[in-house]
This record gives C-alpha cells, structure tokens and sequence, in this order.
C-alpha cells in the first residue's frame, strides 16, 4: 500500500477530519461560484449586507455542509468485514492451546 493509500485510510477512520476539509472546500467553492457566474445584482445585494452577515453567512455554510458531508461520508461495512471480524465458534479464548514448554520438532 503506497503512502497515498495509507494517508486516505486513516482518514476514512476519522470521517469528521474529511468532513471539515471537504466543507472548506465547498464554502470556498460556493461564493467563488456565485462571484463569478451569478448575476451582478446579486453581488451588489451581497455587498450591501455587510462583512458582519457576510461573515456569519460563509460560517453557516460551513457548518451545515460539515454535517451534511459528515452523514454522507460515513462509511458503511460491508457484509465480507462482518463475517471476516466474527470468530468461528472454535478458534474461541477457552479453546485447549498447546503448552507453551511443548518439544520442537528439530530438537527431538
């Protein structure tokens, strides 16, 4: 398993590390897309907003794609992980081992 791999595992074990990088990248792609393709008079209505409702609109935006992308991101098992995690009945903790102290074949 490359480096790349291994990195994209471990953050499909944290589903909310991928929710926030991929909710930045949306609140950077929304507004990016509506100043550039939206209608001017939309931009002048943002303008007269204010940074203040401007500021806390981007901050809800990313908040709900957050946990939008937190519900959609969730992992789901497959039926193969369940039955590969179960234990068969005789591979058990009280199944009999053999004794640690037992002769080598080599040494006899």
């Amino acid at each position: 398993m490359n480096r790349a791999a291994r990195r994209m595992a471990l953050l499909e074990r944290r589903p909310w590390a991928l929710a926030l990088i991929s909710a930045a990248g949306v609140t950077l792609l929304v507004p990016s897309l509506l100043a550039l393709y939206g209608p001017p008079e939309l931009l002048d209505s943002a303008i007269s907003l204010g940074d203040t409702r401007l500021a806390l609109g981007l901050t809800g935006l990313f908040a709900v794609s957050a946990g939008i992308l937190r519900l959609l991101l969730r992992r789901r098992r497959l039926a193969e992980e369940q039955v590969d995690e179960e234990t068969p009945p005789g591979e058990s903790d009280a199944a009999p081992r053999p004794p640690a102290t037992a002769p080598r074949a080599h040494l006899r």
